[in-house]
């Protein structure tokens, strides 16, 4: 999925926490309709009977959540001895 895909996605999974949908019950253009049939099959979303209304699963709202936070650095791991080594060599410096 492209990043603006995602976005998309991610912004319509905070009007469903936020709204209960999408989009408005009236609205029935064809994004619409994708990005809320994406979002079930994903298993981001589901609908609530008891409330009437679609709601976020853990997936969904962990999805929003690992959206906003800032991505890690990669780090490169070093065997041991080469560790010593180069902390042995620096001493010497």
């Amino acid at each position: 999925m492209t990043d603006a895909q995602e976005t998309k996605l991610i912004e319509a999974l905070k009007k469903v926490d936020a709204h209960g949908d999408v989009a408005p019950p009236h609205v029935q253009d064809p994004m619409t309709m994708a990005l809320r049939q994406r979002a079930i099959q994903a298993d981001l979303m589901r609908w609530d009977d008891s409330r009437g209304r679609y709601v976020l699963t853990g997936t969904g709202r962990s999805r929003i959540s690992a959206r906003n936070r800032a991505p890690g650095a990669v780090l490169r791991f070093r065997k041991r001895d080469e560790r010593e080594a180069d902390a042995a060599q620096r001493k010497a410096d």
